[in-house]
């Protein structure tokens, strides 16, 4: 029998308590919860050990089979990270590997319409193009081939692809995290010499305080609200800064609300009052840090009463935050993604850094910055360069490659993942229409097949073996689990398969995942330690770096003892030559900056939620779908009531830029003059559940000196007659 379960009902119990209803839509047996035994006929005939392909937590299972197929996934119980746990997202992997909506052969567009092809037709013809280009083109092919990077199903994958790029001459790689957490990691490398985390989630429960900044973990890192659990039943003050109550706030003693992109306004008023209070740790400033005169300098002018004028929070609750962190000698800042989602994001993340700098809080145990995508180990260039030679420039971000694109500069693009990512989705995809030939990478027929020239199927990961990455460091392995179906073939093989074909004297020499992952394990010295052994006797993975298999796992602080950081001179600089002062301003396009529209008086964010991935995949899966009623924006009653809007009337949200149709939610948990509506709904979605214009239709590409925008741009809403 069906279990119905509604939208508002998931969220007010939470993911675990209703998971049961979702695991039984997806084909996924109760067992999964421990909830229920199996019958004999229907149990299982092997276990198979995998990980989620979705977010940095990197959850790893068994998957059950069962006459060739998943029919179940149980989270491994001995991963130290999760606990064992999965969020409805992981579990849908099982009915998405299984979805007859699949495209399974490769697709040729001709004049005539899609033409079914062979795959190794489909291989000769890439490599056909890419030999033209460089034929064409000599070194200057270098800027006119490019790669956006997917949610790679393995390391090995992304290995690969890279090395064929670069074998091709192309140097551009648009890399999933430029519209994620790519300012985060940027200011990471350049202000502290890593673009990881400098602690791991572990070190939470050392910590006397945690801030949470805009790290929604409930929704976007459901298995690590344990962490959450552990640190409060150890006595850790948990702060939770988010325009937005959500299922985070539960976790946390108090919450900080201010208004969408001011973040960085909290934090340089934070630093300028540890400076005048006296709690600036100084011998740790001078040891560790230069710049710090230009710091002093850049946050005199926020004061609490300047700080509560920008951000909308009162002057007591300010001073009270302040001096709860002052206070405190052990503080972890978790930063959530929609920090770098905002024009002007930089700021925001040094000012951060900043405050946990002048207070001795980046290093040491119970101390550090979290990201919410800051796991990955270092060693690819390294790999890659030494395989390949040195790449013959630099490459591009997506920016100066869609600017490429219009001007008809691009030849080929491998299209791995959906341009819907991108703001100004219109205009990413009439570009797309100007490049030579685009070969997409995929599952489902989806909006990216109306710009693409050739479709090569992709596998979903338990179709394939390999590693991965998570949020710590950790290196995990999945072995094949079921045979793809019809041409399906992994990343790995493809971009391999292409690879031998246009160098075939220079692409190394593998067959397998493994052979790859030995390959680099001994060519990259701090990789040497995580042998496959290792890896497949492990339920969470070893962490990197591990120089040789006898060294200690690096868990906690990134950073030397004496607090030392991995950049060239070991400090950190306040006031770098190539960043300038810290200088905040509202993001670009925003209601409360100096270039707003009046027609468009509301702030509109947007983000994940704990049912869906960000766009394409989790569309296509039913089991999720169930828990959706169309396209909604959450806004407060008071401004409901301006508009004259009511609980669940049809709207229009409008912006400068085009409007898409939605369903008004009304609650007290988002500030007044907020809009907030998720990421994820598609037009080619089968269910009309899921089923959307993509938000970033209507959302201009603006750009900080790192990545695109679309957080905190002007709005409006009208009832739709």
């Amino acid at each position: 029998m069906k279990t119905a379960v509604s939208r508002r009902t998931f969220i007010k119990l939470g993911v675990t308590s209703v998971s049961g209803a979702l695991l039984s839509e997806s084909g996924t047996d109760a067992r999964a919860m421990g909830t229920a035994s199996v019958p004999p006929n229907l149990a299982p005939e092997r276990s198979v050990k995998s990980y989620c392909p979705f977010c940095q937590v990197r959850c790893t299972y068994q998957a059950q089979i069962r006459d060739g197929k998943i029919v179940s996934l149980i989270g491994e119980s001995g991963n130290r990270w999760t606990g064992g746990g999965m969020c409805p997202k992981c579990m849908s992997i099982v009915e998405l590997v299984n979805s007859p909506r699949r495209i399974t052969e490769p697709r040729l567009r001709t004049a005539s319409g899609w033409q079914t092809i062979s795959y190794a037709a489909a291989v000769d013809l890439v490599a056909e193009k890419l030999t033209a280009a460089r034929a064409k083109h000599g070194p200057a092919v270098a800027q006119r081939l490019a790669l956006t990077a997917p949610l790679w199903d393995c390391r090995e994958s992304e290995l690969a692809a890279l090395m064929t790029l670069r074998l091709a001459g192309g140097v551009n790689v648009m890399h999933s995290g430029e519209v994620c957490i790519s300012t985060a990691s940027s200011m990471f490398s350049t202000l502290l010499g890593t673009g990881n985390s400098t602690t791991t989630v572990n070190q939470i429960v050392n910590a006397a305080t945690v801030v949470l900044f805009g790290a929604n973990i409930s929704e976007t890192y459901p298995p690590y609200s344990r962490w959450l659990d552990k640190a409060r039943a150890a006595g850790v003050n948990i702060l939770y800064v988010d325009c937005r109550k959500t299922q985070t706030s539960g976790f946390c003693s108090r919450q900080l609300m201010p208004l969408p992109g001011t973040d960085g306004v909290l934090a340089l008023g934070a630093v300028k009052y540890f400076i005048d209070s006296g709690a600036c740790d100084q011998d740790y400033v001078a040891r560790t840090t230069t710049g710090f005169d230009t710091l002093t300098k850049d946050v005199a002018g926020y004061d609490p009463a300047k700080v509560a004028s920008l951000t909308g929070l009162s002057p007591a609750e300010i001073e009270d935050f302040y001096r709860t962190l002052a206070a405190s000698r052990r503080t972890i800042v978790w930063l959530g993604g929609s920090l770098s989602r905002y024009a002007g994001g930089s700021t925001t993340i040094r000012a951060i850094i900043a405050m946990q700098a002048v207070l001795n809080n980046l290093a040491g145990p119970g101390k550090g910055l979290l990201t919410m995508e800051g796991g990955k180990p270092e060693g690819e260039d390294e790999f890659i360069d030494h395989v390949c030679g040195p790449a013959p420039g630099s490459g591009v971000n997506f920016r100066r490659l869609l600017a490429a694109m219009k001007k008809d500069a691009v030849d080929v693009l491998f299209l791995n993942s959906s341009y819907r990512r991108y703001p100004d989705g219109n205009g990413v995809r009439e570009a797309l229409k100007s490049v030579g030939f685009v070969v997409h990478r995929g599952f489902f027929p989806t909006e990216e097949l109306d710009v693409t020239h050739l479709f090569v199927p992709a596998t979903f990961s338990p179709e394939s073996q390999g590693s991965h990455y998570g949020a710590e460091k950790q290196v995990v392995w999945r072995d094949k689990c079921v045979d793809a179906p019809g041409s399906c073939v992994p990343d790995w093989q493809f971009y391999r398969d292409v690879g031998r074909k246009i160098a075939p004297d220079r692409y190394p020499k593998f067959d397998s995942p493994e052979e790859l992952f030995e390959l680099f394990r001994q060519t990259v010295p701090s990789w040497r330690g995580i042998t496959l052994e290792r890896l497949k006797a492990s339920p969470d993975g070893v962490v990197w770096p591990a120089e040789s298999e006898d060294a200690p796992e690096r868990t906690g602080s990134l950073f030397p003892e004496d607090g030392r950081m991995l950049t060239a001179n070991g400090r950190h600089d306040f006031a770098p030559k190539m960043l300038g002062p810290i200088v905040w301003s509202p993001p670009k396009g925003s209601p409360k900056g100096p270039d707003r529209d009046e027609k468009y008086p509301l702030i509109l964010i947007q983000g994940k939620i704990v049912t869906q991935w960000q766009q394409t995949l989790t569309n296509f899966a039913a089991s999720l779908a169930q828990f959706s009623s169309g396209r909604y924006v959450l806004l407060h009653p008071d401004t409901a009531r301006g508009l004259g809007i009511g609980q669940g009337e049809e709207v229009l949200l409008e912006t400068a830029f085009g409007s898409v149709e939605a369903r008004a939610e009304l609650a007290g948990t988002i500030l007044p003059g907020v809009v907030f509506t998720p990421s994820h709904f598609a037009g080619s979605s089968p269910f009309p559940q899921t089923r959307s214009t993509p938000i970033n239709d209507i959302l201009p590409n603006y750009w900080d000196r790192v990545s695109a925008q679309f957080n905190g741009l002007g709005c409006t809403l009208k009832k739709r007659t």
